[in-house]
């Protein structure tokens, strides 16, 4: 996804169209340990220039394979980015992050929407996969549990008082009233 400004001034009066789909899964596996795998990114807006600079009004659509944070099972997240990136031609034009230097009087979109993918994929999904309809996962000392049978668990370890000594009880807190 690279333009030179040469191609891009032949449409200096109207935006030019990208509609581009793009294959960063090897990518996004390799800098994200989460990525499971990912359909190709698609690339849609326009590029339009405005005096030296170019701007991109971009959609960027797909879907990414990531674990669920309670069960590990994979999870499809779709994402939808709409952004507004601006390329420059030298250091002294670049105001923040959505500045992007031009090498070579060349406009490479790849690296912006490998780095608006990164940042925006979540740090948990979670499936809608109902718990308790299969087996929750456990290991050796471990188990997981949903809520309610935590609670029920805990209710079973409190300590039962014997209805012969329960009046005991009462006698101690009247003692510390006096």
């Amino acid at each position: 996804m690279k333009w030179s400004l040469s191609q891009l001034k032949k449409y200096r009066n109207e935006p030019f169209e990208i509609n581009e789909q793009v294959d960063l899964t090897e990518y996004l596996k390799a800098n994200n340990q989460d990525v499971r795998g990912a359909s190709p990114v698609t690339v849609q807006g326009e590029l339009e220039m405005q005096g030296n600079d170019v701007v991109a009004n971009l959609n960027i659509s797909g879907s990414l394979v990531l674990p669920c944070a309670r069960t590990l099972v994979d999870v499809v997240w779709s994402y939808d980015i709409h952004s507004i990136e601006t390329f420059v031609p030298s250091k002294e034009d670049l105001q923040d992050e959505s500045f992007h230097l031009m090498e070579k009087d060349t406009v490479d979109l790849t690296p912006v929407v490998e780095e608006l993918l990164l940042v925006e994929i979540p740090m948990q999904v979670f499936s809608d996969e109902v718990p308790g309809s299969e087996e929750l996962p456990k290991g050796t000392d471990w188990e997981l549990q949903t809520e309610d049978e935590f609670l029920h668990e805990e209710t079973l370890k409190k300590p039962k008082v014997d209805p012969r000594l329960a009046g005991l009880a009462d006698f101690f807190d009247e003692k510390k009233d006096d």
